[in-house]
């Protein structure tokens, strides 16, 4: 373990290619919000199959959350991320080469399978040698970086389509993502090897579902579920994709206008991130508890989510931001269900949590594709069917955050946060 006086290998060895491998995953979840008018207009896209597209990163991603913290504990995060970020690059060739939706929707859903672990496998890693102290700023210093990546995938993205078509920008991509890989397999100071204790395979993953048994039929997890499927999940929808077609669509604007404000809106999400993590310390200092501070934020994004649908503000950028600030909270769920379980689970606790949020996005996003063409075939026109099916999903939320509140409490209650 190492001390913040003393490291053992220059911390920058270790942060930095995992924050590079979070910031490549981080981009790639939000591309498509820029993508999509090339996208359409290229393969011919419907809104539905523009939602499963998008979305299949996210159901890929979902589906390694469960078996990701066992084969990190079994094998180190060096060697997981190294071999995972190949599915990526795959991905990213794949995508780039694609003459119809479902050779692009294996290219996303292999993109999504390889970047499942950058955020945990750093997590993993710092955990094994950095000390408790560290880990929190550690933690808020890789969202950071992700929403730096997610700055990325916006104007430069718009800026790197005018020289070339969505294929190249696949063809960069995947020449990051190469180095990216190089410097998780080969840039990394040597890491503490994994515990000997996980070397029987087939008793690791006995202990694992037992421990997922334990924590999916805990009665906090059914108290969490609709926030981290609905609103969390659908914050990812959101920004990943829908906000682009919000721009262009709903809005009027240029490709252009759009990626701008992305931009600003992935700046707005980075400072909510940063002044969360500021909160957060202030409010533990006051003894004051982070649930209520969580119930309070979702309830401004709910309502902000809801005057953004119902244009009140004099620029759409405005709104959202608003709502998206507010959305900074979401965060503060990881902590809140780890914190019910023991140390032995909250690995477990932490990787299920993950899982219900990114398979809430996949159905977010896949849903509200569904729901604008249904608009559509009602005789909507295209804004207001987008308008409906975002309004819808504001609706999600309230019902949301009224379970997440007024559920029934385990016995015990969850430990505070």
């Amino acid at each position: 373990m190492v001390s913040e006086g003393g490291f053992a290998h220059p911390t920058w060895r270790l942060v930095l290619p995992f924050g590079l491998a979070y910031a490549m995953s981080y981009a790639l979840r939000t591309i498509n919000a820029v993508l999509a008018p090339e996208l359409v207009a290229g393969i011919g896209l419907s809104a539905a199959e523009l939602g499963l597209l998008a979305s299949a990163y996210f159901l890929a991603f979902a589906s390694m959350q469960l078996p990701l913290g066992v084969l990190l504990d079994r094998f180190g995060p060096r060697r997981v991320e190294a071999s995972l970020l190949v599915a990526a690059i795959a991905g990213c060739l794949i995508s780039a080469m694609a003459q119809g939706f479902w050779t692009l929707w294996i290219g996303r859903a292999l993109i999504g399978l390889g970047v499942s672990a950058c955020l945990m496998a750093s997590y993993k890693a710092y955990r094994m040698v950095f000390e408790e102290r560290l880990q929190a700023p550690l933690a808020s210093t890789m969202l950071v970086i992700g929403s730096i990546g997610a700055l990325a995938a916006t104007s430069p993205v718009e800026w790197l389509l005018a020289i070339t078509d969505w294929r190249g920008v696949f063809v960069v991509l995947t020449l990051l993502f190469v180095g990216v890989w190089m410097g998780i397999a080969f840039g990394l100071p040597p890491l503490p090897q994994p515990s000997a204790e996980h070397s029987a395979p087939g008793q690791l993953w006995s202990q694992a579902a037992q421990g997922f048994r334990t924590i999916f039929r805990h009665p906090e997890f059914a108290r969490m579920f609709p926030f981290a499927f609905v609103t969390y999940g659908g914050f990812l929808a959101m920004h990943g994709l829908w906000l682009g077609p919000w721009f262009t669509e709903v809005e009027g604007q240029t490709p252009g206008q759009a990626a701008t404000g992305l931009l600003i809106l992935t700046a707005v999400i980075m400072m909510a991130h940063l002044g969360m993590a500021y909160l957060a310390n202030h409010l533990h200092k006051k003894n004051i508890s982070l649930n209520h501070a969580m119930h309070w934020g979702l309830a401004f994004m709910a309502v902000f989510s809801g005057l953004a649908v119902l244009d009140v503000w004099p620029h759409p950028w405005l709104g959202w931001s608003l709502a998206f600030v507010s959305a900074g909270v979401t965060t503060i769920g990881y902590t809140r269900f780890a914190a019910v379980f023991p140390l032995a689970l909250s690995g477990r606790a932490t990787t299920g949590f993950n899982f219900v949020i990114f398979i809430g996005a996949f159905a977010v996003q896949w849903g509200i594709g569904l729901l604008i063409d249904a608009f559509v075939a009602l005789s909507f026109d295209k804004p207001m069917a987008i308008r409906l099916a975002v309004g819808v999903w504001v609706v999600a939320q309230v019902l949301a955050l009224y379970w997440l509140i007024r559920a029934p409490k385990h016995p015990a209650g969850p430990k505070p946060v």
